[in-house]
């Protein structure tokens, strides 16, 4: 009896348990484990694809229907620039024809009336010339070395700056590297009076104290520019 009740126990709790768990398949059968595709492994020195970007938000739809009418871009003609109350009028301002506050009064240059030449020998003495003379100074230089003679402290007075050269020694002409020249420094006298001439031999890189030599005279201009029938003269500064 025991044994009956037994089987029919273990009867009901099967049909319980299959109750409970329903057969996926059609046939009764358990369905069998399918598992999901794996990607292939890449190869040796591919990269894998990358992650896809995503997309851009939707365009506005009445942005992009509306159109730009270039007829109604505003031009240069279009833009006006209003002058300060202050501002005179370029039209009906008077126009400048005389001297302007600050100005100097400038020496117009005579005509050439002679040279009077000026060497090592015209140290430290008078040299007397008429209004219109050149005042030729030459000095031995050697540029290459990076000396050459320049004013110093120079204005003009009696006398302006005319020109300056570097003149060869060579019978050719030919300025030759390394070889010694000489510098000819010119000035004109255009108003009588006496006026000191300093010159300085340096290099233009080096400090303007740092000087080499030092040549120096004083010139003096006659005030009659016609009167330059005696040759000038040079004579010892008092």
């Amino acid at each position: 009896m025991k044994l009956i009740l037994g089987a029919a126990a273990l009867v009901i709790a099967l049909a319980n348990a299959r109750a409970q768990d329903p057969d996926p398949s059609p046939n009764g059968e358990a369905a069998p484990l399918v598992a999901s595709p794996s990607p292939p492994p890449a190869s040796v020195g591919q990269l894998p694809d990358p992650a896809p970007s995503p997309e851009p938000p939707p365009a506005d739809g009445a942005k992009m229907k509306e159109e730009v009418n270039l007829a109604e871009t505003p031009t240069a003609d279009d833009f006006t620039i209003t002058p300060p109350a202050d501002e005179p009028d370029a039209g009906s301002a008077p126009e400048v024809t005389g001297k302007l506050e600050g100005d100097e009064e400038t020496t117009p240059r005579p005509a050439v009336t002679g040279t009077v030449e000026v060497g090592a020998k015209d140290q430290n003495q008078v040299v007397r010339a008429a209004i219109g003379n050149l005042v030729r100074i030459t000095l031995e230089s050697n540029p290459s070395t990076g000396y050459n003679w320049e004013l110093r402290d120079f204005e003009f007075g009696v006398a302006v700056f005319h020109s300056s050269d570097l003149v060869a020694r060579d019978n050719a002409g030919n300025v030759l590297f390394g070889a010694p020249g000489d510098t000819m420094i010119t000035l004109q006298a255009v108003k009588p009076g006496r006026q000191d001439i300093k010159l300085v031999y340096r290099r233009q890189w080096e400090p303007p104290d740092q000087v080499a030599e030092t040549f120096q005279f004083q010139l003096e201009v006659a005030g009659d520019p016609a009167d330059s029938s005696a040759p000038p003269a040079a004579t010892p500064v008092p």
